[in-house]
């Protein structure tokens, strides 16, 4: 039953240290901070998950728990990320945030999994982390699961983020890709080359964090662990090498609209081409009307008088005004 000090899971309001206390198949509680040290001992079909948010230092407060609280320090993660410590396992992450910044930028996410408790602690805004705590957390009943299964859980939503961030992504291409069949601009060009740098960045990002996922997926991973919980590992392991694959995918599809920008360049300058072509030899055509005409010979065409000027004049006229009118009809119809 709730105490006085239990308040709403889903309570959005931010704080430095939240403690959500999971109990069978009832929605969460959440718990002061304060009174951390009387949860030390979580006993089975329950779940702890303590939330911190922190500036600098490092919230002390899990040290109740049993934790190293010095492995629980977002960054030091190291090459590798993955400590196991007596009943602790230590995961160091990469968490994306790109749904308020213009490029994404990724924040480093230390995790601890311990006996019915599962700690993450963070510098800053994390989005999957707001996510769950702003929007989920007060429909889970997930007191049942297993500690590793529900960081497993945590590591999915982390991976989503990326496939959200490429959705995003492959959006903006299309809309380019949309305004390129229609004219090459140049400054298309430069929203191409931003679009590469995002995918090769979510590429670095995720592959950062090679070893640690290959390693969740392995048999000597821990094999204390439940057959459920193994499984679970190995799903995350999975899925990182599809988020992997299709973020891969991104980088091909901006070589494929370089590709389209390069054909459609190509085709403008050969429409331009063309078009100089045609009023070139109009403008020659008028030309060698005025020489012919201007010739010294004694003809019974240059007896016409003023009216055989007005007509080779007329013919001329219709000659330059013609073909400038089909080139700047030319140019309005690339314009749309």
């Amino acid at each position: 039953m709730a105490t006085e000090e239990d308040t709403s899971c889903a309570d959005p309001a931010a704080s430095r240290l939240r403690v959500l206390l999971f109990e069978d198949d009832q929605v969460c509680r959440e718990i002061d901070p304060d009174s951390l040290f009387a949860h030390a001992s979580v006993p089975d079909h329950r779940l702890l998950w303590v939330n911190a948010n922190v500036a600098d230092g490092l919230p002390q407060e899990l040290a109740a728990l049993g934790a190293n609280v010095q492995r629980l320090d977002p960054d030091a993660g190291g090459t590798f990320g993955l400590v196991i410590e007596g009943d602790w396992t230590y995961l160091h992450l990469r968490a994306l945030n790109w749904h308020d910044e213009k490029q994404p930028t990724q924040t480093f996410v230390a995790m601890g999994i311990g006996p019915n408790v599962v700690a993450t602690v963070h510098r800053g805004h994390i989005d999957f982390i707001a996510g769950v705590l702003g929007n989920e957390a007060d429909q889970m009943r997930i007191g049942m699961l297993e500690a590793t299964s529900f960081a497993m859980g945590l590591l999915d939503r982390m991976l989503t983020d990326y496939l959200d961030a490429r959705d995003a992504f492959e959006s903006s291409l299309d809309r380019i890709e949309l305004l390129i069949l229609r004219r090459a601009r140049p400054g298309y060009l430069a929203e191409l080359q931003s679009l590469r740098h995002k995918a090769s960045k979510l590429r670095r990002h995720l592959a950062a964090q090679r070893d640690l996922f290959d390693a969740l997926g392995r048999p000597d991973f821990d094999p204390r662990l439940s057959d459920s919980a193994q499984r679970h590992c190995r799903a995350v392991s999975l899925r990182y090498g599809h988020v992997v694959s299709v973020i891969e995918s991104a980088r091909e599809l901006v070589n494929g609209s370089f590709d389209l920008y390069t054909s459609r360049s190509s085709e403008s300058t050969n429409q331009a081409m063309h078009t100089l072509t045609v009023v070139t030899v109009a403008m020659g055509l008028a030309a060698t009307i005025a020489g012919v005409l201007g010739m010294n010979f004694q003809a019974h065409l240059f007896d016409a008088g003023e009216r055989g000027f007005e007509i080779a004049s007329g013919l001329i006229a219709l000659l330059v005004v013609g073909s400038g009118a089909w080139a700047l009809w030319r140019l309005k119809m690339w314009g749309r």
